[in-house]
């Protein structure tokens, strides 16, 4: 999602950020105090103003030192006219770069052309990709590698409303065409045998399909007739999530049509890769001003506190080993959040990662967690990506 209200500011503080070191949390509860009620002692020589048995509010200092908030970056990448494609390896990338050809005039747009790269971010070396392998002219090849990462399920577009779909085993090379037409990208892995798809079609809903591993596929039954496409689907663990058209977000298993309700006023939702949280952004409804971020558990009971708030809440992406949350905030008043923060799950602290940027493609963390891809507008590049390393 492109945003173009305001001016943003599309750079990293690099210099700030390294010398800083630890980048301060934005939580809502600061653990270096709390407030206690506390019994003045009965001594003779108290100083304090309480007496005898009156009770005073004292602030008092936690007998523990604080966790550490925040994190660590370590450095900062820069690649320009470029966003991520995909991870190939921890510093291993495709990239597309894209360059204007000709301006955009009062009767036309503008033209550009778009190229192909496996960069790495240690040598900066770029290698062209002339065409991706197996793919014909004009094809695009998608694939989603299983849990455990021994099967792919890949698809071959050959034009925008059709693909051919397949289950590749990793070890062997050897494939497995499936028979379902395709008309929306909707599906994920429900466990490690099997893939769940919602082909989608002109009319309706269309059907939904568990495929396994050897290429056979079943049908899957959804009883709910408060959902004619869906815009947000997730799957993990043998559970399949989505919203319906009344933004209720709700869960079903291949054996389960009728539907869990789990929250209400859902806009969009991001389940974790171990399946056991789901990051939750608000919709602006029922008089409320802003959206809203929270964690809920599998079962859609909330977990803690709001982890952020804003007029726009976008591009949730948990790490690999599902401890951290990358999320995007865009609020007009420039007191609130702005920007990108990182949800940590083990201390549960908020921090923020920059400035008030906003990004343009889908944030993105390479295999093993240490790093996370932004890619923003620039006015010179066309777009710039920021690669940030964490401190371990």
């Amino acid at each position: 999602m492109n945003i173009n209200k305001g001016k943003y500011i599309a750079g990293l503080l690099a210099a700030t950020l390294l010398s800083a070191g630890i980048l301060s949390g934005c939580n809502a509860e600061q653990k270096g105090s709390t407030a206690q009620v506390r019994r003045p002692p009965d001594t003779t020589d108290q100083t304090s103003t309480g007496t005898g048995g009156k009770r005073e509010l004292t602030v008092v200092k936690d007998s523990k030192p604080p966790a550490e908030q925040g994190i660590a970056v370590q450095r900062i990448h820069r690649i320009d006219s470029a966003n991520i494609e995909k991870w190939l390896s921890d510093q291993e990338l495709e990239i597309q770069v894209t360059t204007l050809e000709k301006q955009a005039t009062a009767t036309k747009e503008a033209q550009y052309s778009y190229s192909r790269f496996r960069f790495d971010l240690e040598t900066g070396k770029r290698l062209s990709i002339e065409e991706q392998t197996g793919a014909g002219q004009g094809e695009v090849i998608k694939s989603f590698l299983s849990p455990d990462g021994k099967y792919s399920f890949i698809q071959t577009w050959k034009n925008k409303y059709t693909a051919v779909n397949a289950i590749k085993n990793m070890a062997t090379g050897e494939q497995h065409e499936v028979a379902v037409d395709n008309y929306m990208e909707v599906g994920g892995w429900l466990n490690n045998d099997s893939y769940v798809l919602a082909a989608g079609s002109m009319n309706g809903r269309g059907e939904i399909w568990n495929i396994s591993v050897d290429g056979t596929r079943e049908k899957i039954e959804l009883q709910d007739s408060e959902v004619e496409s869906f815009t947000q689907f997730a799957t993990g663990n043998g559970t399949i999530y989505y919203t319906d058209a009344k933004n209720r977000m709700k869960s079903f298993t291949p054996t389960q049509s009728r539907p869990t309700l789990l929250a209400t006023d859902v806009s969009t939702l991001s389940l974790s890769p171990d399946s056991q949280r789901i990051a939750v952004s608000t919709a602006r409804s029922g008089g409320q001003e802003e959206s809203r971020l929270l964690i809920y558990d599998t079962g859609g009971h909330v977990q803690g506190l709001l982890i952020g708030k804003g007029d726009l809440l976008s591009h949730q992406s948990w790490s690999p080993d599902s401890s951290r949350l990358a999320f995007a905030v865009y609020t007009e008043d420039k007191g609130g959040m702005n920007g990108i923060y990182i949800f940590d799950t083990v201390s549960g602290k908020v921090s923020p990662l920059g400035l008030s940027y906003y990004p343009v493609y889908p944030l993105s963390w390479n295999p093993s967690g240490s790093r996370l891809g932004i890619t923003v507008d620039d006015k010179e590049k066309l777009i710039v990506t920021h690669i940030v390393d964490f401190k371990k």
